[in-house]
């Protein structure tokens, strides 16, 4: 699992919208993104920046269910080997960096 605590640098929160636009609006909402988009109760990113320890789910997020199923992390090991139900996706530490820089700036909207 990815270090979930201490600040990166370089963390580029406008790639970080861009992967969340591109891999995560098909569930979740994104800002003001697809307002009206996400499925059932999934959280808004919005709503998970409310949640104390929510940089730490974000850094984890690959391993929390439902994603272990289509996430996948380089040098992490799939936790299951049935297949996906819906398009699979990787993403690398960086690109978690990234993402969790984006969902800081929702903080508080």
């Amino acid at each position: 699992m990815i270090a979930a605590t201490g600040a990166r640098a370089g963390s580029d929160p406008k790639k970080g919208r861009e992967i969340a636009i591109k891999h995560c609006s098909r569930c979740h909402v994104i800002g003001n993104y697809n307002r009206f988009g996400g499925t059932g109760n999934t959280p808004s990113f919005q709503w998970l920046t409310k949640v104390r320890d929510y940089e730490e789910r974000m850094r984890t997020f690959y391993a929390r269910p439902p994603h272990p199923e289509y996430v996948r992390v380089p040098g992490v090991p799939p936790l299951t080997k049935l297949p996906p139900t819906v398009t699979p996706f990787t993403i690398t530490e960086k690109e978690i960096e990234d993402l969790l820089a984006f969902v800081k700036t929702l903080k508080g909207k």
